[in-house]
């Protein structure tokens, strides 16, 4: 049997990864872990381990509490599920925390229960920033290895972060919309918040992934074109998987929160150079690009 193709999908953030993850998740000739991503790439340092296995900890803990409420409800499907989740968890857990010199129980974590599926993957936005030497060792995992790159119009993609950040750091008393108004302002007149524009610098991310990975195993995506029947057949040609129905609706769409007039302008010139530098080295993007920052310039 030909061994199924290991995907690593490397971003970018909030540019619908999830999405994908829950298509690929479903369909039914891949195999995906329950836990969408895994940080075991960008974990190798003692601090980032740290955090994320006490990350992950903290999820286990309320998988655990949920499945003893499934059980009090007598909701056994639940039960069921929560108990599988639970062990992927506590596996993965172990493997972030065990030797990783030679990458072999994260294989094992990746392809356990497998069977003939045709792909497996891991899909961590953050690998989009690792390094060199580190992207070489995830294309030496595989024959069959290949990395996808999603990227989402600059501004829709950039607003869905500040709202994300907002969210997640909202204090009780903090109103939602004001903050992520005032973390996009930050972003765009201060510099501020470097996080959330490396996670969506298009021009040095597909430059440093074009230069480690060879042609053949990349496919930069636009977004938008993964709803259309072309673009998803695209992919799932690029997957050597078979075509499967999509639905087209928003994973983790976030909160409807308007951009404030007077930011749209500046966010625009902001992002100016990602959409003419994709436009040049990616290839047409698509009308929704155009629209959006012609309706954000004026």
């Amino acid at each position: 049997m030909a061994d199924p193709t290991l995907l690593f999908c490397v971003g970018a953030t909030k540019a619908g990864t999830s999405w994908l993850y829950r298509y690929l998740h479903d369909h039914p000739s891949c195999k995906l872990r329950a836990v969408k991503e895994a940080h075991y790439w960008d974990t190798f340092e003692a601090d980032p381990q740290a955090k994320q296995i006490a990350a992950f900890q903290l999820r286990l803990s309320e998988m655990q509490d949920a499945r003893a409420q499934a059980k009090a409800d007598g909701i056994q499907w639940k039960v069921n599920n929560m108990t599988r989740r639970i062990g992927e968890m506590q596996g993965l857990i172990n493997v972030l925390g065990d030797n990783r010199r030679d990458d072999l129980g994260y294989t094992a974590w990746l392809m356990q229960d497998a069977g003939d599926a045709a792909l497996v993957a891991d899909m961590t936005p953050s690998y989009a920033s690792l390094p060199d030497f580190r992207l070489n060792r995830m294309l030496r995992m595989s024959p069959t290895t290949k990395f996808v790159y999603l990227l989402r119009d600059p501004i829709d993609r950039l607003w869905s972060h500040a709202r994300m950040q907002a969210k997640r750091f909202k204090q009780s008393d903090e109103d939602y919309a004001k903050k992520a108004n005032n973390i996009l302002w930050r972003v765009v007149n201060k510099g501020a918040e470097t996080h959330i524009m490396e996670r969506g610098d298009y021009p040095a991310t597909i430059e440093r992934l074009r230069k480690v990975v060879p042609a053949g195993q990349l496919l930069i995506q636009f977004m938008e074109d993964l709803f259309t029947p072309a673009g998803l057949q695209k992919l799932c040609d690029f997957l050597c998987i078979p075509h499967h129905p999509a639905d087209a609706q928003r994973v983790h769409a976030g909160d409807d929160v308007a951009m404030r007039d007077d930011l749209r302008p500046l966010v625009a010139q902001f992002l100016q150079n990602q959409y003419d530098w994709v436009a040049t080295h990616v290839g047409p993007v698509p009308d929704h690009w155009q629209n959006n920052l012609k309706r954000a310039q004026l």
